[in-house]
């Protein structure tokens, strides 16, 4: 750095004296990575505050999931690496040099320096700890952990908080759909009338989760009820917020004739047990959409899958479960129905028997 000055660029130093910047650029240490080199490891030790000289890196976070969620790009004039120091706690993500990048790295010893004699700087990082805190709660959830991180900052400011007893309903089967659920605290249990009026058991879902994209996708009433197992805190996200950020990431359909020039397809079939063994697809791989949010490690995350069902409806929603869990799925517009392609089964033709998309 040509002058201690330089450093009232960078958002953290910029109100200190001279007199405090210069004793800083004396502890500053010029450190160079190239791109793709993993610079802090999430989980180990922290011995270091660094700023971006030039460059750009990415900061990622490990959902529960296994998943490696990009929580955001740092760039010029901004810093990293302060969380795990103030905390006293390991590294709370992975930071890799996006580009080649030029870094000033400050020992933990120095910075811990800092803090104690700028009560301004302590005040400053300590806020940006508990602002990338809350960001970060966020974005490890399965419904965000995928999402580009400046589409996460705009879903932030549009979710509401709703609280539920243990056995309240929170959405009921049949009723429309306008709002999309995702898990913060508690579990819920997934309910749906088959062939009778009592209603069977299907899923749980826990914190994390979400649930009641099926009818804001097909615009269908909802397929099931969805009830509190134990006192549940959820985040609601509108029906237009929905469709602006969460379905333009997630859902990718692709007309069949695209298909079928592809070299090599892997194909997922996500109707009912009865319609696969009627007609299919030769080859597909059968897991209902009832059952997928139970059987994602079935499934080859560095495969890519053409998922479809007898119109279209239902491959929708499993293509959007597929692609917000890091699989790689597109749904076939008009599904088997409108299939130019070969098929195979018990039955010439495909049956259109009274089959509800969910």
């Amino acid at each position: 750095m040509s002058s201690y000055k330089d450093l009232k660029k960078y958002c953290y130093f910029s109100y200190l004296s001279d007199a405090a910047l210069e004793a800083i650029s004396n502890s500053l240490q010029p450190v160079e990575f190239t791109a793709g080199t993993e610079i802090i490891r999430e989980d180990h030790p922290a011995n270091a505050f660094y700023l971006v000289k030039e460059g750009e890196v990415e900061v990622f976070k490990k959902t529960k999931w296994g998943q490696k969620a990009k929580i955001s790009v740092v760039g010029h004039s901004e810093g990293f690496g302060e969380m795990a120091l103030l905390t006293c706690s390991p590294r709370c993500c992975s930071v890799t040099a996006r580009t080649d990048v030029q870094l000033l790295k400050l020992y933990k010893t120095d910075f811990e320096e800092i803090v104690r004699l700028d009560s301004a700087f302590s005040l400053m990082a300590e806020k940006r700890v508990q602002s990338y805190s809350n960001y970060n709660q966020m974005k490890v959830l399965q419904p965000f952990a995928l999402l580009e991180p400046e589409k996460m900052a705009a879903i932030l400011e549009k979710l509401e908080e709703r609280k539920y007893s243990k056995g309240e309903n929170i959405s009921v089967q049949g009723e429309k759909g306008d709002v999309y659920y995702i898990i913060k605290s508690g579990s819920v249990a997934v309910l749906k009338k088959m062939l009778g009026d009592i209603p069977e058991h299907t899923a749980t879902l826990h914190e994390g989760q979400g649930f009641g994209e099926e009818a804001l996708i097909t615009g269908t009433p909802r397929s099931a009820t969805v009830q509190a197992a134990a006192e549940t805190t959820v985040w609601t996200l509108s029906h237009d917020n929905f469709e602006e950020i969460m379905k333009k990431s997630f859902l990718e359909e692709v007309a069949a004739e695209e298909v079928l020039k592809k070299e090599k397809q892997t194909y997922l079939d996500v109707r009912m047990q009865m319609e696969f063994d009627e007609e299919r697809i030769p080859s597909a791989v059968h897991i209902p959409l009832d059952e997928l949010r139970q059987r994602y490690s079935e499934l080859d995350p560095s495969k890519e899958y053409y998922v479809y069902c007898l119109l279209g409806a239902r491959s929708a929603i499993a293509a959007f479960l597929l692609n917000s869990h890091g699989f790689n799925a597109k749904s076939i517009k008009g599904g088997l129905m409108n299939w130019p392609g070969p098929v195979e089964g018990e039955t010439e033709g495909i049956h259109a028997a009274a089959f509800t998309p969910t």
